[in-house]
């Protein structure tokens, strides 16, 4: 019998899970939009040259063909891993025609073929803000795409959230300053200290001095334990400019956010935040779940200097923000967070009492439909109507509409919350009151 499963890391949702999806996108695109984020879509599929002009693992591109193609055709198209890369090529393509700053929303899917693990997919939404200037972008951009991330989550009120903000410059300058310069490799084993018990041991295997190896988990025990303000005082003891410099950086994005009305419970400046892939500069982000820090980051951000590079001799610097949608949703609902209970969006069942009244109910549909009361007629009026109640409930339909055959000469129906099983009665004539005698319907 052949396999109907769907293939591992490919989500498949049941029509509850679907509406809390398209309810957080919802959120999502409202803050977003209310924060001029301009909305833009670019083709899933790219050239291969187009995804690997900068560093990614070539194994986790999905590769894609005709199921019968010609051998000697070149093997050129290929899934976008992320939405940025893409971007990247749409804005030196259509640079003459956009108007710069340019901020970009952008809430889709992309594709990954790495081993699909809990919250972790092949196939995945993220919903990404972007801020891009040609030449330089000035630093206020960060606390620009901040903002409305912050709005979102906070709108989607499912438990306290922690952004942890640093300066990836301010954390290779540490390193220098202590004299490590193997700096890439440092730091890629530092942003793995949240998935081991220790990263001692990896830092030992890179010949590290004790000494050093000490300074790097002191900066950790102050990114875990102090407050941002502490934590930014830990690099005030070293007499290097350029430090200095990056520090105030630092502080300006986080007293800029305390200015833009972001509660401080949800910023911690977290200096051992790091992100080690080589395009990421400046400012990176990123998002835990307050008691489930362990978990997955569930939103993200850095700033790229140099992404463009492959495509232009122009610079365009820009910062980029995204939450991670499918993984937001599978981290939460593990937590409790989150309770399908609607099945359908339809806040109105008409119910189907005889053939003989189809127009009357119909003409019913139409008018709710008109009022943007998402109305579903049912279809089989031969089922009893126990059964078309049963049909309501399951489906967590809150209201019923019943147009009786004896009630046609009076031209009134009743509306029936199965919740309470509350029931009004209405002239045909009064449809609009619907609105006004249940204020919860939309």
């Amino acid at each position: 019998m052949q396999n109907i499963k769907p293939l591992s890391g490919f989500l498949e949702k049941l029509p509850e899970e679907q509406i809390i999806e398209e309810k957080f996108k919802e959120i999502i695109t409202k803050n977003y939009s209310l924060s001029w984020f301009t909305p833009l879509d670019t083709p899933a599929i790219e050239r291969v040259e187009t995804l690997t002009s900068k560093w990614w693992d070539d194994n986790e591109i999905y590769w894609v063909s005709r199921l019968k193609w010609d051998k000697e055709e070149e093997i050129s198209l290929w899934l976008r891993f992320d939405l940025t890369v893409p971007l990247a090529r749409y804005v030196v393509q259509h640079e003459w025609k956009l108007n710069f700053p340019f901020r970009r929303q952008h809430i889709s899917k992309s594709w990954r073929g790495e081993r699909a693990q809990k919250w972790r997919y092949r196939e995945f939404y993220q919903a990404d803000i972007d801020i891009i200037w040609e030449e330089k972008l000035p630093l206020f951009a960060d606390t620009e795409v901040l903002f409305p991330i912050y709005k979102t989550l906070k709108e989607i009120d499912f438990w306290d959230f922690v952004i942890n903000i640093n300066n990836r410059k301010l954390l290779s300058g540490f390193l220098t300053e202590i004299g490590i310069t193997n700096t890439l490799e440092v730091i890629s084993v530092i942003d793995k200290k949240d998935k081991v018990k220790s990263i001692e041991p990896m830092l030992e295997e890179l010949n590290l001095e004790k000494k050093q190896i000490e300074s790097i988990l002191e900066l950790i025990n102050v990114s875990e334990e102090l407050n941002s303000r502490k934590a930014l005082s830990f690099f005030e003891k070293f007499d290097n400019e350029l430090l200095k410099e990056w520090l105030s950086e630092l502080s300006y994005t986080y007293e800029n956010l305390l200015t833009y009305w972001v509660e401080e419970k949800y910023i911690k400046i977290n200096p051992a935040i790091s992100r080690w892939l080589n395009y990421y500069t400046w400012m990176v982000f990123e998002t835990f779940i307050v008691w489930a820090e362990w978990l997955w980051s569930i939103s993200s951000w850095w700033r790229y200097e140099n992404l463009c590079s492959n495509f232009t001799d122009k610079k365009f610097p820009w910062v980029w923000w995204s939450i991670w949608l499918s993984r937001l949703i599978g981290v939460l609902d593990s937590l409790w967070k989150i309770e399908p209970h609607k099945k359908t969006i339809t806040e109105i069942l008409v119910l189907n009492t005889s053939e003989d009244l189809l127009k009357e109910n119909l003409k019913i549909v139409k008018e709710l439909k008109e009022m943007w009361i998402s109305t579903e007629l049912f279809l089989d009026w031969t089922r009893k109507f126990a059964k078309q109640i049963k049909y309501a409930d399951n489906k967590k339909i809150p209201y019923v509409m019943i147009f009786w055959e004896n009630e046609k000469e009076k031209n009134i129906f009743a509306l029936k919350k199965l919740e309470t099983w509350e029931q009004k009665t209405f002239a045909i004539k009064e449809l609009s009151k619907v609105k006004e005698v249940f204020k919860d319907i939309n």
